[in-house]
């Protein structure tokens, strides 16, 4: 029975993938460790975790700094052991006449040769940060070299995502605060790095490369290609067939985050990271929730949960709500749900560059059955990726619903339900 469930629930976190709930492009399996005093990770772990499909996460701390790998594991190619300890730390006057902040921090990377997946390194500063983003550098033969240039997340503390592809060596994040400043006679950008004011990634963050000549020189595998971020400008990696910032296309492919191509004529996904969001264009969408396949299903709901359940399944009765310009789905619930005392939780997947809706109203996946949860619909539509990447447009209207039977019971269908 045990078996059975385990089986039923690995089915329900893959038909994520697909879209059918809310939470991010890919839902997999996850395995969370926490990392030993040594960093090292064995190459079976990879290798059960590509056999598996499974998102592997690594938790480790240096002083009062932690840190989180993840590790998309159907993208591994090679799987080998792999030390990922990192050494953070306060970096003093490393970069001194070319960087000043007053949070400077040496990253010090112990894995010479990471493994090639999809790979993001999230580090969490212990405390909030007054500054909404970082840049990253390393030292090069002559100058210092800007990698990218990446958003802080402000939740209780700040964090900052970044990817990584190589690792190897020294690199250096500076928060770009009030004391920040940066030398452009001693600093140069890095070969196919993010500009300055452009959040983006680079090939080879955390790479071994000692200047900007040797990384542009250096070999590209396919999954680095894919990370370069070059603000939307033609390249020679698109004209190969390799886009400088992929999305999903209509030929089948996926993107780096692994959504699968998008319908013709619906909206493609959106990085948050990518948009810039003003407060000062105001728009408004039409917002519900509702849990009304659970009525239905009251044999399937947890005992416990019954008392939260409305009587008429309706949490939030469908009306408009304003949002500003550059926001996403996720960013309506999360404001209107708090706005109105509606518990919600979420959970944030850096590997999908998304968040993953777990509760609404006290009510969860797998509280009514093993093939229940929550999603979300546009317009009718049923998106195959992430709240957290669709873009809202003036007059959408949003449903979040929740399904007992992996959607097949609220439907699929191209207009809105009344």
């Amino acid at each position: 029975m045990k078996l059975q469930k385990k089986f039923i629930r690995i089915l329900l976190i893959l038909c994520l993938a697909f879209g059918l709930f809310s939470g991010c492009s890919v839902s997999l399996p996850s395995r969370q460790t926490e990392l030993s005093a040594g960093g090292l990770v064995e190459k079976q772990v990879f290798e059960d975790a590509r056999k598996n499909a499974r998102m592997l996460t690594f938790q480790g701390k240096s002083g009062e700094f932690s840190y989180s790998w993840f590790f998309n594991g159907s993208s591994v190619s090679s799987p080998a052991n792999q030390n990922l300890k990192v050494d953070i730390e306060r970096a003093g006057s490393d970069l001194k006449g070319a960087v000043s902040s007053s949070d400077l921090l040496r990253l010090v990377f112990h894995e010479s040769h990471l493994i090639q997946a999809q790979t993001t390194l999230r580090i969490n500063f212990p405390d909030r940060l007054d500054a909404q983003k970082v840049r990253i550098y390393r030292k090069g033969t002559e100058k210092i070299i800007r990698l990218l240039e990446a958003p802080l997340n402000q939740d209780k503390t700040s964090s900052v995502t970044i990817p990584a592809d190589s690792t190897g060596g020294t690199c250096y994040l500076a928060v770009m605060d009030s004391s920040f400043t940066e030398n452009p006679d001693r600093v140069s950008a890095a070969s196919g790095s993010s500009q300055p004011g452009k959040s983006g990634t680079v090939s080879g963050v955390v790479s071994g490369s000692a200047d900007s000549s040797a990384a542009s020189k250096a070999p590209s595998s396919p999954a680095a290609v894919s990370r370069a971020g070059q603000s939307g400008r033609p390249s020679a990696a698109r004209k190969s067939g390799n886009p400088s910032r992929p999305s999903a296309s209509s030929s089948g492919g996926k993107d780096r985050y692994q959504t699968d191509s998008i319908p013709v004529g619906k909206p493609k996904p959106v990085e948050p990271q990518d948009v810039q969001k003003n407060a000062k264009k105001v728009f408004y969408c039409t917002l519900s929730i509702d849990c009304k396949t659970i009525l239905n299903n009251m044999d399937k709901l947890k005992e416990d949960k019954k008392s939260v359940l409305p009587s008429d399944g309706v949490i939030f009765k469908s009306q408009q709500v304003l949002f500003y310009s550059g926001e996403s789905v996720f960013d309506v619930l999360q404001r209107e749900t708090k706005k109105n005392g509606i518990q919600m939780e979420y959970q944030s997947t850096p590997g999908y560059n998304s968040s993953y809706i777990e509760g609404i109203h006290n009510l969860y996946e797998f509280d009514c059955g093993e093939l229940s949860g929550w999603t979300y619909q546009v317009n009718g539509w049923r998106p195959n990726y992430g709240c957290s990447r669709y873009l809202l447009k003036d007059g959408d209207v949003v449903q979040w619903r929740y399904t007992c039977n992996l959607g097949k019971d609220i439907g699929d269908h191209e207009k809105s339900a009344s």
